[in-house]
């Protein structure tokens, strides 16, 4: 008998997503943030204008090169985001729906509707298509900064040039005509910033603006770099690829993944190997991922690959993930010339890992120093033997015979030592040994997706961490009621001691599926994240989600381990229900 459906919704990619007149309510607009991203090129912001520092219509290289822009159209002010103590809602008001990719808003003003499309290629390019007419003034909102700083004098340098300006070292170039008149902006704020504990104001400067009269037509702003060619147009709308492939593109940048936006954009090392199989191996990027492999390879230091490149070595898990996601790499590829080429490399990290600067072997398991593992703020040390860090030693050295790679110790030993973590007490495992921490985190769900533990202890893990730490968006990173729990985000003390991680999604399946749950069971748990990469989270997974209700988002907008290990469950679900149809022919 066929196991039951997989629910129809995760079989279903959308292409783009649509909002209503839902966006006229400026809370709703302001949560809705987009993000487009190409290279070191990025298009960010909300439908209701820049909400944090780090937004920005054009950022190159982490600097912003436009802001925002300020279009008064028939005399109406849509000036976006937040200034001194205005609200959007001049902008909002107006909107007749939204969607996304590339960024469209459709306005009703006065006689006219007004499309408005916003698309990152080669460049940035905004149009204005209008049913009616429309008479214009844009004016382009500059500064020159990093994303992670703010001034109050913008060094922003501008000349005259053919169709606008040069600012910024980027071609201004519209259909309508250009007016020099440089203004400055005061005090624009960025609310999100002000709420997360920073800085939340600055001043931008306008050189000029572009103004005209447009009677059922069309008019495009374009801004390219000033030493290259302008970019041939494009066709709107322009159709992108299916929103779940362009999810996993986000986090790659240059062949390197990127930990996350708006301020992870960087590559860790640890980051990198959970994202790995969601968003290379998933799209068969084999290419790409061997040369990830063998970048941080090369970077390698001992036992140690980097945290970050090019010299941060304080992970104890990132070389272990490595093997992790080459053991996902070697299910379709196990005869690749590429794994014989590392085979030196791997032999020279596992022989070294047991002694380096944050870890040690006592008795064949691994022990590690503080704020070394995920888990890495001081209000979460875990010094001693991390749970999810054994789970995953045993993994690698079982890989390594597997490649007939000598291994320090025995798996079937540290195996057998790995049986110290049941906690008979509690039903489930301990989070860390020697010395023993009993509170229930979710580090445990790594074992048990690696199947470590006997079944029926398995099976009552499961039901301990389902009852205890399960939310619609995945586990919390600690039981209500205890000692240190914070169910909404506040910084550090709140990071691991109850907000939820959404990339730990794919091991709870995982575990599901090895004790014994069907496929159908397993998947109906990625339901509201797959929901919520839909609507709230415009195409991206955050980094966190709070611990308590209503779950709300926090950190980062778009993680890339989180967007990589929904598409790894929904991938394994998938293939498991197809193995099982298979098996009952």
């Amino acid at each position: 008998m066929d196991c039951p459906a997989l629910p129809e919704e995760l079989t279903i990619i959308p292409h783009h997503i649509r909002y209503g007149r839902e966006l006229q309510n400026t809370r709703i607009a302001s949560g809705r943030e987009f993000l487009m991203t190409e290279g070191r090129r990025i298009c960010t912001s909300s439908f209701a204008g820049n909400s944090r520092r780090y937004h920005g219509l054009l950022i190159d290289n982490d600097s912003i090169i436009l802001s925002s822009l300020h279009e008064i159209i028939n005399g109406v002010s849509l000036l976006p985001g937040w200034w001194g103590n205005s609200s959007p809602d001049n902008i909002t008001r107006h909107i007749q729906s939204g969607g996304l990719y590339p960024v469209v808003q459709e306005f009703a003003i006065k006689d006219a509707t007004i499309t408005k499309t916003i698309s990152l290629d080669r460049g940035l390019t905004i149009r204005w298509d209008v049913d009616g007419t429309a008479d214009f003034k844009i004016r382009p909102l500059l500064t020159s900064r990093s994303v992670h700083e703010l001034t109050l004098n913008p060094p922003v340098l501008f000349e005259d040039s053919s169709g606008g300006f040069i600012g910024n070292g980027h071609q201004f170039s519209c259909t309508l005509s250009f007016i020099r008149d440089p203004q400055t902006y005061l005090n624009a704020r960025y609310p999100t910033d002000e709420e997360r504990g920073y800085k939340g104001y600055e001043n931008l400067l306008s050189p000029g603006f572009y103004s005209g009269t447009i009677k059922d037509d069309a008019i495009e702003l374009n801004v390219y770099p000033a030493k290259t060619p302008r970019p041939l147009p494009i066709p709107f709308p322009k159709i992108e690829t299916d929103l779940l492939y362009r999810a996993s593109c986000l986090g790659i940048r240059n062949e390197e993944i990127i930990a996350g936006y708006p301020w992870f954009t960087e590559s860790w090392g640890r980051d990198t190997f959970i994202s790995l199989p969601g968003v290379l191996l998933a799209f068969d990027r084999y290419r790409e991922a061997e040369n990830i492999f063998k970048m941080y390879l090369r970077h390698r230091k001992g036992g140690l690959i980097p945290n970050r490149i090019p010299d941060l070595y304080n992970s104890a898990d990132a070389t272990l993930w490595l093997f992790w996601a080459l053991f996902h790499y070697l299910q379709t590829h196990q005869d690749s010339p590429f794994v014989d080429d590392i085979i030196p490399d791997l032999e020279d990290l596992i022989s070294s890992y047991p002694e380096t600067e944050v870890t040690s072997l006592d008795r064949d398991l691994i022990s590690t120093t503080s704020c070394s593992t995920w888990m890495d703020t001081p209000s979460t040390p875990r010094e001693g033997k991390p749970v999810e860090i054994n789970a995953l030693w045993i993994l690698s050295l079982e890989l390594c015979e597997y490649l007939e790679i000598g291994v320090p110790v025995s798996p079937k030993q540290v195996r057998k030592s790995f049986n110290s973590f049941w906690n008979e007490k509690t039903g489930c495992l301990y989070d860390v040994i020697d010395p023993q921490d009993d509170r229930i985190r979710p580090n445990q769900i790594i074992a048990l997706a690696l199947g470590l533990v006997p079944f029926d202890e398995g099976r009552l893990a499961l039901e301990r961490i389902r009852t205890e730490l399960l939310t619609p968006y995945g586990l919390r990173t600690l039981t209500p009621g205890s000692s240190g729990y914070h169910g909404t985000y506040a910084g550090d003390k709140s990071y691991h001691n109850g907000m939820v991680w959404p990339w730990m999604c794919g091991f709870y399946v995982d575990a599901l599926m090895q004790y014994g749950e069907t496929p159908y069971h397993a998947s109906r748990t990625l339901l509201p994240l797959w929901h919520y990469l839909y609507t709230d989270g415009a195409g991206m997974l955050p980094e966190l989600f709070d611990g308590d209700q209503p779950y709300k988002s926090a950190g980062t907008i778009c993680q890339t381990w989180s967007i990589a290990e929904l598409i790894r469950a929904r991938n394994t679900v998938f293939e498991k229900q197809k193995h099982q149809n298979n098996s009952d022919l």
